[in-house]
């Protein structure tokens, strides 16, 4: 199965900044930038998304707005996967701070996304969000080609890159 990886676009968190309901998964209903919305119609036009099949795109708004777009583009069926969201930086449900968000980020790249036994916050770890993905992803291996839109974070255990660009195109054979 190939895999054509999308991440998201640009995303414009100002309407949800000072917001304090809108703190953790909250933050994932913020739009795309105009500047993503840009970014989004270019890619969307890149000629290797013609090989696929279907969009599978994540249930988070900036990826599903950046799947909206390529959809516009090449008319492909898109379906929703909610396994496919973002890196999870607090797993007790308690909704991390926005400090203790970004100390999990900072620990899971010191710890190349390992948990410390001692770690002062719980975060999801590689593995787990990768074996998430691969148990979510069954469901459409019936297809030859799928382009999903999801998450740099998610990427990264299949591209192991250290910076994923917004909308950058990422070929994976699985």
């Amino acid at each position: 199965m190939k895999i054509l990886f999308v991440r998201h676009s640009e995303p414009d968190y100002s309407m949800l900044d000072g917001k304090s309901t809108y703190t953790g998964f909250g933050r994932d209903l913020a739009p795309l930038s105009e500047n993503g919305r840009a970014i989004a119609t270019r890619m969307a036009k890149d000629n290797r998304l013609l090989q696929a099949q279907v969009i599978v795109s994540s249930s988070v708004t900036r990826a599903l707005e950046t799947a909206a777009t390529i959809v516009r583009e090449i008319h492909l069926p898109l379906l929703v996967e909610p396994f496919f969201h973002e890196w999870r930086p607090d797993m007790t449900g308690q909704n991390a701070t926005r400090d203790e968000a970004m100390q999990a980020v900072q620990l899971y790249e010191d710890y190349n996304g390992e948990l410390p036994v001692h770690s002062p916050v719980c975060y999801e770890t590689a593995s787990q969000m990768k074996e998430r993905f691969l148990t979510a992803l069954e469901q459409y291996r019936h297809y030859d080609c799928v382009i999903i839109v999801c998450h740099g974070m998610l990427m990264r255990p299949f591209a192991p890159l250290e910076m994923i660009e917004y909308c950058q195109i990422i070929e994976v054979e699985l």
